[in-house]
């Protein structure tokens, strides 16, 4: 009965410590990062500011520059260049006119000329205010910028350069068609290729933003016009008629035919081009402390076919002879050769040379 009494004196205090402990294990767990949740998976690492950029993307039909720098206005400016790279923005054209004289079967010159166009490319973006930033990202110091832009709205500046483009160069083919005098064609033909360069220029650009259709009538109407002054030019002659019979006349005809290409009204009848004649006077003679001289003037006119004046060039010879008259007249004709008129002569000369 002592026995007894001794257990449970000694298993109570045993089992109210055993039932403390059992409800203290049973307390509610420690708050955990939701993203470490998962048994055995590591946080994901943070994508790079150029990862992330390179993931976005514009719309279809939009140009992209996509860009990083210190700051946001940097970083726009170098995108909105990246898209100003995408489009031929300023094409300055040149013409080479490689020129060849064909002579066909029945012996008649034909004269054809071909242009190559030759495009210096530069790039700026003339409407970047139809730039729209899609995304702006901020990470570490830089800043990252993607820009956006529709082809019509880049295409915009470049459809009213090819419109004006085109009426120019639609005015200047009816023009030189309508032109006769010489050096109005010329001067209208070098128009006409400069208004071509220019158009040329605008559809290139739009060629390269895909607009690619409805140029075929200019350029069938402009191969017309080419062919049409071509003709004109086959058929512009410079001619030379005068005092041939004179030794001045004849020596003036052979410096000049030196310089340029020269052919007298009998080879072939004035159609189109240039009539050179020569008029002379008779030399006027005196003496003084070193001889006689003598002195003539010439004058070289300037005609059309028909008989239309365009220009009258002078000049004056001279000549010195020591024992008389005769030996003085004799050196008027080797002042001819150097003759300093030669040079303002072909000032003139050159403006009607066919191009």
């Amino acid at each position: 009965m002592k026995t007894k009494v001794n257990f449970f004196r000694f298993a109570m205090p045993l089992l109210a410590l055993m039932a403390i402990m059992g409800c203290s294990s049973n307390g509610p767990a420690p708050a955990t990062n939701p993203s470490t949740q998962s048994a055995g998976v590591a946080p994901s690492s943070q994508k790079s500011l150029g990862e992330e950029l390179r993931m976005l993307r514009c719309p279809e039909e939009n140009l992209q520059g996509t860009a990083t720098a210190e700051d946001y206005d940097q970083a726009l400016d170098i995108a909105i260049t990246k898209i100003a790279a995408q489009i031929q923005s300023s094409v300055t054209a040149s013409n080479t006119a490689v020129k060849r004289e064909q002579v066909n079967a029945d012996g008649k010159e034909k004269i054809e000329s071909s242009f190559e166009i030759q495009s210096n490319v530069t790039t700026q973006l003339r409407n970047r205010q139809d730039v729209h930033v899609q995304k702006t990202l901020a990470r570490d110091g830089l800043v990252g910028v993607v820009a956006c832009m529709s082809v019509e709205d880049a295409a915009k500046p470049y459809r009213q350069d090819y419109q004006s483009a085109r009426d120019a160069l639609v005015s200047s083919m009816a023009v030189l068609e309508m032109t006769s005098h010489p050096l109005e064609k010329f001067s209208n033909y070098d128009k006409m290729v400069e208004a071509y360069a220019t158009y040329k220029s605008a559809v290139q650009i739009l060629e390269s933003l895909g607009f690619k259709d409805g140029y075929g009538d200019i350029e069938e109407n402009y191969a017309k016009a080419q062919e049409s002054y071509n003709d004109f030019k086959s058929r512009y002659k410079i001619y030379f008629e005068g005092s041939l019979e004179a030794d001045e006349g004849s020596k003036i005809f052979q410096e000049l035919s030196k310089r340029v290409f020269l052919q007298t009204i009998l080879d072939s009848a004035c159609e189109i081009g240039l009539v050179l004649s020569l008029e002379l006077s008779d030399p006027k003679c005196k003496e003084g402390g070193f001889g006689v001289t003598c002195t003539e003037v010439v004058a070289l006119n300037g005609s059309s076919c028909k008989g239309e004046t365009y220009f009258t060039l002078g000049a004056t010879l001279k000549g010195v002879g020591r024992l008389d008259e005769a030996e003085a007249k004799s050196k008027i004709v080797n002042s001819v050769e150097k003759g300093d008129f030669f040079a303002d002569w072909m000032k003139e000369l050159n403006r009607w040379i066919a191009r």
